[in-house]
């Protein structure tokens, strides 16, 4: 069992884009930068990466005589596509009996690849502070993790590629290793946007408001400077408007002006203005005409969202610590050699994450080897498992009997079993005697392995699923209390059907209570909708919600993402009301974001989770909820929630115990989470 070493110190890279002007809230965050990562014991140096000249416009071709211009063009036509098809045909056969070149080898010592951008050798961190700059960067052969790009969204941005800031956003999203923006409010909006993956951001305000910047401190709130205007192409007689300056510059200076005014009164509302100042704001009515047409203007009120806009050094020390814990390797308390492992599988939903976390650390070199099919190795499945010290098998099904077949005896071997596969075949055909440990995600499925399958004791052990509590973790919105969330509900087994027997009871009491449902429509999921049993359940379901005026307008369907953490601020309670489950990782999200759970008494529910949470029948549930949201109550069962899943599926516990079993240990891993599943 080993804990982590102290961190040693960071290089950091602030990568500067040449577009941006020299100007105050520039030099602002330009300086954040250097002063909060030096004070974390960084070294801070500025690189300029100056952006490639535009290409020269082509030049219109001369005019030139058609061949065969003498003939008529009722001739002419004819004539030149027969022509033209036989010189396609020349070339081709010219081509290919044309000899190759040999490939050309790079230089010796030099490997072939793209050349590193000057400057950002050697560094642990490179934060661009553009997009642009942030590709250019991994292009030029930096490390995708340790790229990082200051996202800074000018407007509120809806999902996927609808705009153009979300187009770009999605275009280097898989290619770095995560965003630095201002606030909670463009977290959002960058997660929403996101649709490729989901990604690392954390939040790191550019200017702090107790802190003054040293390059334009002299310099009034407002700096006047002259305004662009369009001028005449006197060749083109063409009217030439000048580009707009970069939105990124432009919130910086606002920034800057608000935090150095203070001003407490309305303000003309803007998205970014709404960043630094907080949604609540006091903001100047519209120029709209209200409800009666004689009114000139609309109020701009809104709720706070429970997440106050925090611009201090404080808050940026915050950012640069979980940048800091996000970028640089994790070293084991005890060093020890590196061993190479191979995580490996079909459909790895539930380890990818956990990879990735493993593949920081010193002590471990991971591949991903994911597979397209149940039965379906990739093509270098044999290749990465032959240079493998160690191999973690998800699943234990088809895969897992492949590499069991193939394991060579100076290798480990780690299974991880679910709930699905004990009642399947897959188990028995499994070479257990090539399979040094078996990982089960709830104590229920150690005891059926022990009792069905029979397999050593001393191969079994209990991890829990690897969950990222941090991210999850943030403050509710307003009214949370009284919103149930259900996350999934494209099979029958969901009992989706009892949720609304939960939610109906409740709102016969308190009719402010609503539910907020996630996942993918049953008729998406084509292994569900072809059974006939399942599409009648769902019909019932949907008419039964249009029909009953306690339903009616009660229920929300969200489509999926992988923005839960945002999706999450808005439920209080998370609802579990399946006929069986493995762990039911929404739930221990659920409460990690500081939902209360309310869990029907599925197998084994009562051990992942404290039986305070489990209620018998859908009126002691009703009960539950109720009495929880009235008063204090919720607050205070949030922060029980919350506390409970930091310890019972604490995330630095699971990766260290994931690497204790790589590294051939099964009595460590076992024992970080052997209280919670004595066998």
């Amino acid at each position: 069992m080993e804990n982590e070493s102290r961190e040693p110190a960071m290089r950091v890279v602030l990568l500067r884009d040449s577009g941006w002007p020299e100007q105050p809230g520039v030099c602002c965050w330009r300086q954040a930068v250097r002063d909060a990562f030096t004070a974390a014991n960084a070294t801070v140096k500025d690189v300029t990466w100056r952006r490639p000249a535009p290409p020269l416009p082509n030049a219109p071709a001369p005019a030139r005589t058609p061949r065969l211009a003498f003939l008529s063009p009722a001739l002419r036509k004819p004539l030149a596509k027969a022509y033209g098809k036989s010189r396609r045909s020349l070339q081709r056969t010219s081509e290919l009996l044309r000899p190759r070149p040999a490939p050309q080898a790079a230089p010796a010592g030099k490997p072939a690849g793209p050349r590193s951008l000057p400057g950002l050798e050697n560094a642990d961190l490179v934060i661009a502070e553009t997009l642009e700059a942030a590709r250019a960067a991994v292009n030029g052969g930096t490390p995708f993790r340790q790229v990082w790009a200051l996202a800074l969204p000018a407007q509120w941005l809806p999902a996927g590629n609808t705009t153009e800031y979300g187009t770009q956003l999605n275009r280097v999203a898989d290619v770095i290793g995560g965003f630095l923006t201002d606030s909670e409010l463009a977290r959002e909006s960058v997660e929403r946007a996101v649709s490729t993956r989901r990604p690392r951001i954390e939040i790191f305000p550019p200017i702090a408001v107790d802190r003054r910047c040293d390059a334009c401190a002299d310099k009034p709130a407002v700096v006047e400077r002259p305004t662009a205007e369009p001028v005449l192409n006197p060749e083109t007689g063409e009217v030439i408007t000048p580009e707009p300056p970069p939105a990124g510059p432009a919130q910086l200076e606002l920034w800057r002006r608000l935090s150095i005014e203070q001003e407490t009164g309305p303000l003309p509302y803007s998205f970014a203005a709404a960043k630094f100042r907080d949604l609540s704001s006091a903001w100047l009515p519209a120029e709209r005409s209200g409800w009666g047409n004689g009114l000139p203007t609309t109020p701009m009120g809104m709720p706070s969202d429970g997440a106050p806009a925090d611009w201090t050094t404080a808050a940026q020390r915050r950012g640069v610590e979980a940048v800091r814990k996000a970028v640089m390797p994790e070293r084991p308390r005890t060093p020890r050699a590196p061993r190479k492992a191979m995580l490996a599988g079909f459909d790895l939903k539930f380890a990818v994450d956990l990879g990735e976390r493993l593949d920081k650390r010193t002590d471990l070199e991971m591949s991903i080897d994911d597979w397209p099919g149940l039965a379906r190795p990739t093509n270098l499945t044999e290749a990465r498992m032959a240079e493998s010290d160690s191999i973690f098998a998800e699943w234990a099904r088809t895969s897992a009997i492949w590499m069991s077949e193939r394991k060579r005896p100076d290798q480990f071997m780690a299974m991880r079993l679910h709930r699905f596969e004990l009642d399947s075949p897959y188990p028995h055909e499994i070479v257990m005697e090539n399979v040094d440990a078996v990982v089960y995600i709830a104590p229920l499925f150690g005891r059926r392995i022990r009792d069905e399958l029979k397999w050593p004791l001393e191969k079994l052990l209990f991890i829990p699923n690897y969950m990222e509590t941090e991210w999850l973790d943030r403050p509710k919105l307003p009214g949370a209390e009284f919103t149930l969330g259900f996350v999934g509900f494209e099979f029958i087994r969901k009992r989706f059907d009892l949720a609304l027997d939960l939610l109906t009871e409740i709102r016969r009491t308190d009719p402010r209570f609503t539910m907020a449902v996630r996942g993918k429509m049953p008729w998406t999921n084509k292994y569900a909708w072809k059974d006939e049993e399942e599409r009648e359940y769902v019909g019932w379901c949907f008419e039964r919600i249009e029909r009953d005026p306690l339903l009616r307008d009660a229920v929300t369907f969200h489509a999926p993402g992988r923005d839960m953490a945002r999706w999450f601020r808005q439920v209080g309670f998370i609802i579990s009301t399946s006929d069986e489950e493995g762990s039911h990782a929404s739930v221990a999200e659920g409460m990690a974001s500081g939902a209360v759970p309310i869990i029907r008494p599925w197998p084994g529910a009562d051990e992942l989770y404290h039986k305070d949470w489990v209620h018998a029948t859908t009126s002691e549930a009703a009960a539950a909820v109720l009495n929880t949201a009235h008063g204090n109550g919720w607050a205070e069962q949030s922060a029980r929630a919350k506390a409970e899943i930091n310890r019972s599926h604490n995330p630095d516990n699971v990766v260290a115990a994931w690497a204790d079993l790589l590294h051939g240990d099964v009595a460590g891993a076992r024992s970080y989470f052997a209280e919670f599943s004595p066998l």
